[in-house]
């Protein structure tokens, strides 16, 4: 994960600033005195110097997703920032000063992460990678400690955030409930059952294509439903048996199917 954000990085640096690989190398190496002794070509450096959970963003709350009269339950990511140190190694300090006011304009320019350059495991995000540039914060607000700490002189640098979801566990999958039984019961008499059910609109042979506000009819009771944006239509307090459904929408023939309540789904093709 953290790989493929630094792919992302380096394809935002290559295409946006833009850079010119040939020219300009992009390491995430420590710049210790080591590393920009062995420098020979102009060089921006990334260096990931902090990880930490971001607690703004946090959130308790399950996430629920229905497909295909399946259920999908799963915890939310947790929201991560990786902090970044960026800095230019020229031998000019105009060629310098001048990089590093394109890489400045560039990374202000996208506060969010482009989609089409995002690398590997990054591509199926539900979020948008936010980031954070030149913002003073962290262990970056004494940089002389910090440089002194990598044994380096101390230079010119941009604090860069990025903020990534970690998916912390697998999603549990379940049929979705289409039928549910209610009971209604006073003291000492017998309870009525009444059968709730739930199902999708769709056209023929074509279930990813659902129907929106088609009109559902259940003609021995006079009880109606209209199916939302989605396709999906519920109606509640029916009896048990067996009952012909009248489905319609703008511009179709209606349909006259017949549904046995209760049943394994509810789905109607039109």
């Amino acid at each position: 994960m953290i790989n493929d954000l630094d792919e992302t990085l380096k394809q935002l640096l290559i295409g946006k600033v833009p850079l010119d690989p040939v020219e300009v190398d992009i390491s995430f190496d420590m710049p210790d005195r080591e590393w920009s002794a062995s420098v020979v070509k102009p060089t921006v450096n990334l260096y990931l110097y902090d990880i930490h959970e971001n607690l703004e963003l946090r959130s308790n709350e399950w996430m629920m997703e229905r497909s295909q009269g399946i259920a999908t339950r799963k915890k939310p990511p947790v929201r991560v920032d990786l902090s970044y140190l960026i800095t230019v190694w020229t031998s000019d300090t105009a060629d310098q000063h001048r990089l590093l006011g394109q890489l400045l304009a560039t990374l202000f320019r996208y506060q969010e992460l482009p989609e089409d350059l995002l690398q590997g495991s990054l591509k199926e995000a539900r979020w948008p990678l936010r980031t954070f540039t030149a913002q003073k914060d962290g262990i970056l607000i004494n940089a002389a400690d910090f440089w002194s700490a990598l044994d380096n002189q101390i230079r010119p640098s941009i604090n860069y955030v990025v903020t990534i979801p970690v998916e912390i566990e697998a999603a549990v999958a379940a049929p979705l409930v289409v039928t549910k039984v209610a009971e209604y019961r006073k003291d000492g008499e017998t309870a009525d059952k009444f059968v709730h059910i739930r199902g999708t609109v769709h056209a023929r042979g074509k279930p990813e294509e659902v129907v929106a506000d088609a009109m559902v009819v259940v003609k021995e009771l006079q009880m109606t439903a209209t199916t939302d944006e989605e396709g999906k239509y519920s109606l509640r307090r029916l009896g048990w048996g067996s009952y012909t459904f009248e489905v319609s929408a703008p511009g179709q023939k209606k349909r006259e199917v017949q549904i046995t309540v209760p049943s394994p789904g509810y789905d109607i093709e039109l």
